[in-house]
């Protein structure tokens, strides 16, 4: 453990001294509390975002993270996602699924208006879902629904060509009123845009239930349309609240003082193994390299604490983890070592390197140049791997080389990130287009199923098979899910409750010392 400590504190100093990555600098990461009062009066600024004016403001078809991290303070969804994943009900009254759960039939709430004070209607949700299943950032998550249909103003089906027992936590996607012309369709969140002059603002919806309680009746939005302006804007004030995530090699440098909140997100840091050949077509070696993994040091010594670890491609803070198969998985290098020698792995009085049958254990680590963070967990696990007697060699290719590498499985292990939707479906690492070494279990591939299928009660069951099966197969073998941080400058809010779909989630609980 403190050799793998000093590794890992090793590799983050000389992190620390390397250049820049797309002009972007990766800054130190800040702790989540108030770092020292600026010169400047928290008071002397207003509370102010940026936006994109040379992007589509559109909650549906934009593609800009700027202008996406608004959607959430003007439109509302079906559902919202709270920081366990779990979907609250924000346009539905209530929601049944069909016994086969293929079908679902939703009640909307009678008293929702948009903005102008048109009434929302089941018919606006189908078209708003419709529009979001032809393209843009939610059209994955929606690729297995086969039809939306409004049934009355109040009533909305969605039918599924595969039952999903969780398709409310697909279900945050803006609905909205279209307006010909307008530069954004109307919404019927806690604010709409209006504009001043050449200005464009966030003005309080009068049509909100909430909007008495809102810390804000006004919001300027300051253009920025590039990573540097962003950070120049923030520095200087002209707007007071950014999200970043600060274990990206990519994170934009704020240097002001700010106070950092952060917030879980579906990004997924993982291992992923060859199971076609070679070594690691063998369960134990896979479970065996898992255990070598010292996810708890990584994330706080590679990613700055900006991370959950966890053992399950589901996050720990989601109801369906199952600790106890996690617990199969977790760092001990004493179990690793026992794992590998059931796997008939026996250490050479010769050279110490394991072996069986005459062959040495050898493994190729593969990961890409352009994430120092990945870089080092792979180095801090090909380090711990030699410890046990493996021959390990770390392949650190450039971005295009490491994905054809992966193309063609030539690997036994690679450190992968990849952006799971709400319901923590596993389906692309398992059986899609990212399982790249070919794993293949019809015992997964059932207990996957069951669970998406799974409502209520039996999808706790269902749940802790399916985990239960993972952490006998090991196909992959989870670091963390990445955390995201929303920046404010100091002194100016408390109380802050972002959320990954929504940095601004529940501002009407807001504690501001700022401009109103």
């Amino acid at each position: 453990m403190r050799r793998l400590a000093s590794l890992l504190l090793a590799a983050c100093l000389a992190l620390s001294l390397t250049g820049c990555l797309a002009q972007e600098e990766e800054p130190p990461a800040p702790s989540e509390s108030p770092s020292a009062a600026p010169s400047d009066s928290p008071k002397t600024l207003r509370f102010s975002l940026g936006y994109d004016p040379t992007a589509s403001l559109h909650p549906i078809t934009g593609t800009s993270q700027v202008n996406q991290e608004l959607t959430g303070l003007v439109y509302q969804g079906l559902y919202e996602l709270d920081n366990s994943f779990t979907p609250r009900p924000a346009l539905v009254q209530s929601a049944a699924p069909s016994q086969d759960g293929t079908l679902w039939t939703f009640t909307l709430k009678t008293d929702v208006l948009f903005s102008d004070g048109t009434p929302l209607t089941a018919r606006h949700a189908a078209a708003s879902l419709n529009a979001a299943r032809q393209g843009g950032p939610y059209a994955q998550r929606l690729s297995g629904v086969i039809a939306v249909t409004a049934v009355d103003d109040a009533t909305l089906t969605i039918a599924l060509s595969a039952p999903n027992g969780a398709l409310p936590a697909l279900l945050d996607v803006p609905v909205v009123l279209e307006q010909e012309g307008a530069f954004a369709p109307l919404g019927s969140g806690r604010y709409q845009y209006e504009t001043a002059g050449e200005r464009l603002y966030l003005h309080v919806n009068p049509n909100c239930p909430a909007a008495a309680a809102l810390p804000y009746s006004t919001i300027p939005l300051t253009p920025v349309s590039s990573a540097d302006e962003r950070i120049a804007a923030f520095d200087c004030g002209d707007i007071t609240a950014v999200t970043t995530e600060f274990s990206s090699p990519y994170a934009l440098g704020y240097s002001s003082s700010y106070e950092a909140c952060g917030y879980p997100t579906t990004t997924l840091l993982y291992l992923g193994y060859q199971t076609a050949r070679g070594a690691c077509q063998s369960p134990l070696v896979r479970r065996a390299v898992s255990r070598a993994l010292d996810r708890e040091t990584i994330v706080q010594t590679l990613l700055s604490g900006h991370g959950d670890p966890a053992c399950l491609p589901i996050s720990p803070l989601h109801g369906d983890y199952d600790g106890e198969a996690a617990a199969l998985l977790a760092y001990d290098l004493e179990e690793a070592a026992l794992l590998l020698a059931q796997a008939g792995y026996e250490p050479s009085e010769e050279d110490g390197l394991l072996y069986r049958r005459r062959a040495p254990l050898e493994l190729t680590l593969l990961v890409n140049s352009d994430n120092e963070a990945r870089q080092g967990a792979a180095e801090a696990l090909a380090e711990a791997l030699r410890a046990l007697g493996a021959a390990v060699t770390v392949r650190t290719l450039p971005w295009s080389s490491y994905t054809a590498a992966l193309a063609r499985g030539d690997f036994d292990l690679y450190i992968g990130e990849v952006r799971l939707t709400g319901d923590f479906d596993p389906a692309p690492l398992l059986t899609g287009a990212l399982n790249y070494g070919g794993y293949s279990s019809q015992d997964a591939a059932l207990a996957l199923a069951q669970w998406r299928a799974a409502q209520g009660e039996a999808r706790t069951e269902a749940a802790r098979a399916l985990c239960a099966q993972l952490a006998q197969d090991v196909p992959i073998a989870p670091l963390c899910f990445k955390r995201g941080s929303l920046l404010v400058r100091w002194g100016m809010v408390s109380n802050l409750q972002p959320t990954r779909a929504n940095p601004f989630y529940r501002m009407e609980d807001w504690s501001t010392t700022s401009n109103r």
